[in-house]
């Protein structure tokens, strides 16, 4: 092979690894911190759920969030009050158990979304595991034999779990105050974890740039004589 053409295939293949290289970001965000969720207060109404505590259904949610106007899988993490069943309706904020209210912060929701991933026994099994971890009156002891296994599952195997792309994720509904319900009980939903929308854009850029990248190195290879 001609030094000159060697060169010329030498930047290429160099041409195609500095493509790739710059194509990925300089730091990954984990899908947790990027659910999309609105900053403006919606509503809740809950039933008694056969899969779950609460069947929780969402309202006043406007299009675009990792969310929207559906009926979820619902958890009670506060026993200090019974919450109004349908037709009442809650207005709440939304937050992550990712990126909890402030005062939130010292629950374990790592727990909470291991529980999520991880169900075994029947409703209550969870709900009382739940409960263990995350709830405002203070210790919570469980009562059923499946919710201490959860327990004990969730303390060998939880500690620091963040959800991953398509895992479950816990979302806090938390109650604003109401001049005629002034305590009303905080609650989370059940959502899948999605891939955020900017890495979906990444990925197809890289596979578009490494295809085009890999063409030109094909083409410049086959022009070069051994």
């Amino acid at each position: 092979m001609k030094t000159r053409d060697r060169v010329k295939s030498n930047v290429a293949l160099g041409f195609v690894f500095v493509i790739l290289l710059s194509a990925f970001p300089t730091s990954y965000v984990g899908a947790e911190d990027e659910l999309s969720l609105p900053s403006a207060s919606v509503y809740i109404e809950v039933f008694n759920g056969t899969q779950s505590y609460f069947s929780t259904n969402l309202a006043g949610v406007p299009s675009g969030y990792d969310v929207t106007n559906a009926t979820y899988f619902g958890w009670c993490v506060d026993s200090r009050t019974i919450m109004a069943g349908s037709p009442e309706k809650h207005e709440v904020r939304l937050f992550s158990t990712c990126d909890p209210p402030e005062e939130l912060t010292n629950q374990r929701w790592d727990m909470v979304n291991y529980i999520l991933n991880h169900k075994q026994g029947k409703v209550m099994d969870v709900q009382q595991a739940i409960w263990y971890f995350v709830n405002m009156v203070g210790n919570y002891t469980p009562t059923r034999t499946a919710a201490w296994a959860i327990v004990n599952d969730t303390l060998a195997n939880g500690e620091g779990f963040v959800p991953d792309q398509g895992q479950t994720i816990g979302v806090i509904c938390y109650p604003l105050v109401y001049s005629h319900q002034p305590d009303v009980q905080v609650s989370v939903i059940e959502i899948t974890n999605v891939v955020p929308e900017f890495q979906s854009t990444i990925a197809l850029s890289i596979f578009m740039l490494a295809t085009a990248a890999a063409t030109t190195f094909i083409r410049v290879r086959k022009k070069t004589p051994n």
